[in-house]
């Protein structure tokens, strides 16, 4: 981040220069590019002695600790124990003759100005980096959690990390690792995971391969992203697809490769019937992203044709599959009856059509129009059952009827009357007429068929 000037004008030079590399010390950890640079500036040019050491003192700091420990705009505001760690970073470029004398330079002048490290335990160091910034990923600290994890490994106590040189440090388990650097097994588990995929892919050294405290060079900076990635609230998509495909038994870096390329996995399943099915499982699935894919899909009046034709399928194979199961069916007027043995015989036969997987709309029809005969059948085969059977069709047509008429108001009726509504009023009256003349006669004969 640029200074404000317009915000810092008080501050002097150098106090501009300090004030950079407090930011660039508080910036992305992950790529330490900047604060090195800075930090060999400012040893180069000496750029901590000529700051003041406070508010109206012109007097410059004591010692280089008290300027690390300094508030801003005078000092780092950090610790020296912070600063010791980001000196074991590598610059990015430590390959060129020119960047590694500089940095080397930079290095041996702190050094000598802080003194001695007194942590001397290469997993212990490594811990440490990896607790201040393992929020900021990168193949560097992929390689603290590489050489120094062993998952299982049974963890030393604090006491028995003082005093082990590099070459004696044994690997500890995730636990004491994050246990070491203030953070959790889970998040050192992720670095694990991703140097693991990396390793697969020839990217990276294995586990096997690598000891505490050894250096290695390490691959594009850019190439971090294809084996993690962090985002918000610690969620992680390349873990959850990594997980996924360990519980399908499938490849996390092919999985990673349809992840990548959203337009040629629309391709395949436009064009590859299997490929179509897999992707349709995956979505119904996810119960999340369900009523989302229902929504979109019903939008499109042919899908939603198609989709009422399904569902009235599927009611009608449901309608057969259990008049079959219980020997029992509804009426049209509501009546729960059983059926005959030859009406079973039928709708036994009509559910076995419809169970077929390969029946077709058309042939669930026609189970379907089968049972109801079936049940109609039944119906007109007992005397009993057929005279309830119409009692009750007749009397819900008269009280539809009615409830037709009684919404009827007169007022307003008188209103719009014209001769075709007077002529249908007319008519409706002879008719109630002629059914109460059948009712009071049972010997007459009603002059018009029976309403059904």
């Amino acid at each position: 981040m640029t200074v404000r000037v317009e915000s810092n004008s008080y501050l002097t030079e150098e106090q501009h220069q300090v004030y950079q590399l407090r930011d660039s010390l508080e910036r992305n950890g992950g790529t330490p590019i900047g604060f090195l640079e800075l930090l060999a500036a400012v040893m180069a040019e000496g750029t901590w002695k000529k700051v003041p050491s406070g508010v109206n003192q012109e007097k410059p700091f004591n010692s280089f600790s008290e300027f690390i420990e300094a508030n801003p705009p005078f000092g780092l505001g950090a610790s020296v124990e912070n600063v010791r760690i980001l000196l074991q970073l590598r610059h990015p470029h430590e390959g060129v003759p020119r960047i590694r004398e500089q940095m080397d330079a930079m290095r041996a002048e702190v050094t000598r100005l802080l003194g001695p490290d007194p942590e001397r335990d290469p997993v212990a160091r490594d811990a440490r980096v990896f607790g201040a910034y393992d929020r900021s990923g990168g193949w560097v600290f992929g390689l603290l959690v590489a050489r120094n994890v062993q998952p299982g490994a049974v963890g030393r106590r604090p006491s028995e990390t003082w005093g082990v040189d590099d070459g004696d440090a044994e690997k500890v388990s995730a636990s004491r690792f994050a246990e070491m650097a203030g953070t959790s097994a889970a998040r050192v588990m992720r670095f694990y995971r991703a140097w693991e995929r990396a390793a697969a892919d020839s990217k990276v050294p294995s586990f096997d391969q690598l000891t505490p405290g050894q250096e290695i060079d390490l691959p594009d900076a850019n190439l971090w992203g294809d084996y993690f990635t962090v985002y918000e609230q610690s969620t992680d998509r390349r873990e959850r697809i990594a997980e996924e495909a360990k519980a399908a038994g499938t490849s996390y870096t092919e999985a990673m490769k349809v992840a990548k390329n959203p337009a040629a996995m629309r391709t395949a399943i436009l064009g590859d019937p299997k490929t179509a099915e897999a992707a349709r499982d995956a979505l119904m699935g996810r119960t999340e992203l369900r009523a989302t894919v229902v929504a979109q899909a019903m939008s499109d009046p042919a899908i939603r044709k198609e989709a009422a034709a399904q569902t009235r399928k599927a009611e009608r194979i449901e309608f057969v599959r259990q008049v079959a199961t219980d020997g029992k069916a509804k009426t049209p007027a509501g009546q729960i009856i059983e059926l005959t043995s030859q009406a079973r015989q039928k709708v036994s036969a009509c559910l076995a059509a419809v169970e077929d997987s390969e029946a077709t709309p058309e042939s669930v029809t026609d189970a379907y129009e089968t049972v109801r005969e079936a049940i109609e059948e039944t119906v007109e085969s007992d005397r009993d059952l057929q005279t309830i059977e119409q009692r009750t069709q007749y009397l819900k047509a008269l009280k539809s009827t009615a409830k037709g008429i009684e919404s009827i108001d007169p007022q307003q009726l008188a209103t719009v009357i014209d001769d075709d509504v007077r002529e249908s009023i007319k008519q409706l009256q002879q008719r109630i007429n002629a059914l109460a003349s059948s009712i009071a006669d049972p010997n007459a004969e009603a002059s018009a068929p029976v309403v059904g």
